[in-house]
């Protein structure tokens, strides 16, 4: 019996293939040859997906008023000699100007006070996502040198 092929099964098929895993797991086996096969592209397309996927926020979960930053893990912790390349991070999302924030300065509430509880809200978001800020972080997120943040 002679098996028919379906044309438009056959003709849209490999649109299904094009995907930026597959782009990805392409790209690796070209690049790095002797890496392995198939199943270990893929494992390795997985593997840096998952990453990429972590650190990127969309839009509409991300508010007026909100940041996103890369935080250290909570369960990977800086050490002395440790580097930032050697560290676990997670991408945590801050709430950088409230209505409180704002009522505040409307207040004339002195700028050390507001600063003090924007920062510690900020580490406090941060933990409750599984990250921790820096003094850098810190610095960083509100323009002040990391001096006054200490």
């Amino acid at each position: 019996m002679i098996k028919k092929t379906d044309s438009l099964k056959a003709g849209l098929k490999p649109l299904l293939a094009k995907t930026p895993e597959n782009a990805l797991a392409h790209r690796i086996a070209k690049e790095f040859p002797r890496i392995g096969g198939p199943r270990i592209c893929k494992l390795c397309t997985g593997m840096i997906m998952e990453v990429v996927h972590n650190h990127i926020r969309s839009k509409d979960y991300v508010h007026h008023g909100q940041i996103v930053w890369t935080a250290v893990s909570i369960d990977n912790p800086p050490a002395r000699h440790k580097k930032m390349a050697d560290t676990d991070l997670v991408t945590v999302v801050l709430d950088a100007s409230t209505a409180e924030d704002i009522q505040s300065r409307i207040d004339r509430v002195p700028p050390s006070q507001w600063r003090l509880r924007k920062a510690i809200r900020m580490c406090r978001q941060a933990y409750e996502q599984g990250g921790l800020l820096t003094n850098q972080d810190l610095s960083e997120i509100l323009n002040f040198a990391d001096s006054l943040i200490a």
